[in-house]
């Protein structure tokens, strides 16, 4: 089990302080290079790598050694992540005055370069990520930073239908869309927070843009007797969805070529 740091006083340290590549294997491995230099934390102060991945609460953590110190040459390996989209947080924590209290973090990094078992780079607001779902086809998987459409890895040829076939993407799609910006309306967020890059302020944004009007959310709080007005901003987003990718005129051509196969 990880020990748990304090959050209190912790500092925002830029994602581009850790250049993370990650090489294909069984298991993969990874290295990291890390700049601390210019952040202001305490020299002595223990750095970490933390790996996880989506549709997993697995985290995988690494020891980077101290600010003034880093150890950066070595290889790692991610022997307990599994999935295809993987990202790091980078934290330090003080080992002095209060042993435990966690200084300065940066979340969601992604790896700049990686081989073909891995994703690589920022990836766009709704990554696909194959998991064992039993006999369930797909599932969201909401994360702090992203949220994710896991699709059953059981079923061949999923991962890219989910991409590309007109029949998956008129039948799931339209109800993702309503169900990540209900979960966004809940998470309390808005349209206007200091955080941009969590998924429920991307969505939210993504919202506004299909809005026939582009219309900003609503900003009272979503209440679960009270979000009739949420539910009905929504239902306009994803009408306009909808018609923006000819939903049913779609799905009827794909059913009348027999693209949704057979049985």
């Amino acid at each position: 089990m990880l020990k748990r740091v304090n959050f209190t006083g912790r500092k925002r340290i830029p994602r581009d302080c850790a250049m993370i590549e990650v090489f294909d294997g069984q298991p993969r491995k990874f290295m990291a290079q890390l700049e601390l230099s210019d952040t202001g934390m305490p020299e002595h102060a223990a750095v970490y790598l933390e790996a996880m991945c989506a549709g997993s609460s697995v985290i995988q953590r690494f020891d980077f050694g101290e600010v003034g110190k880093l150890r950066c040459d070595m290889t790692h390996l991610l022997s307990e992540i599994e999935g295809e989209n993987v990202f790091f947080a980078m934290k330090v924590v003080d080992r002095s005055e209060r042993f435990g209290r966690l200084l300065g973090i940066a979340e969601n990094i992604r790896p700049e370069r990686a081989g073909k078992q891995t994703a690589a780079g920022r990836r766009g607001i709704l990554p696909i990520e194959p998991m064992d779902l039993g006999e369930e086809i797909w599932r969201l998987d909401f994360k702090e930073h992203d949220v994710f459409l896991l699709v059953n890895q059981r079923i061949p040829g999923l991962v890219d239908r989910a991409r590309s076939d007109p029949l998956f993407y008129a039948a799931v799609y339209p109800e993702v869309v309503r169900r990540v910006l209900t979960q966004a309306f809940r998470e309390g967020a808005s349209i206007d927070e200091e955080d941009e890059d969590r998924w429920p302020h991307l969505w939210l944004r993504f919202g506004k843009s299909l809005h026939p009007t582009k219309e900003n959310p609503p900003d009272e709080p979503y209440e679960e007797d009270n979000h009739e007005e949420h539910d009905d901003w929504t239902d306009e987003v994803v009408r306009a969805f909808c018609e923006q990718h000819n939903m049913r005129s779609k799905y009827a051509s794909a059913l009348e070529n027999g693209q949704g196969g057979e049985g």
